[in-house]
């Protein structure tokens, strides 16, 4: 086994929303530790005025499951950083 970085990129969103998302790497035994960052029209990465928080991470067999929050009235882009690791 071994351990991957995957970087997610989810588009627009807002408020609290469950995400899964595929990877054949997933497994249900797999740790896995995600964090949520703001990213601006280039795909950069900054600390904006609203807050995002990644509240609980589940392992499924070819998935994990990611519970997001953000905390601002409009959809913001964000891109889910997750690392998956078999060890």
């Amino acid at each position: 086994m071994s351990t991957v970085i995957r970087r997610v990129f989810n588009g627009n969103g807002r408020g609290s929303f469950v995400q899964p998302i595929n990877s054949p790497v997933a497994f249900k035994g797999s740790t896995i530790v995600a964090s949520i960052t703001e990213v601006d029209a280039n795909g950069d990465s900054f600390v904006g005025s609203a807050r995002m928080t990644v509240h609980n991470v589940a392992p499924r067999d070819g998935q994990y499951v990611i519970w997001v929050n953000i905390e601002w009235p409009d959809p913001l882009r964000y891109r889910l950083n997750v690392l998956v690791s078999n060890d």
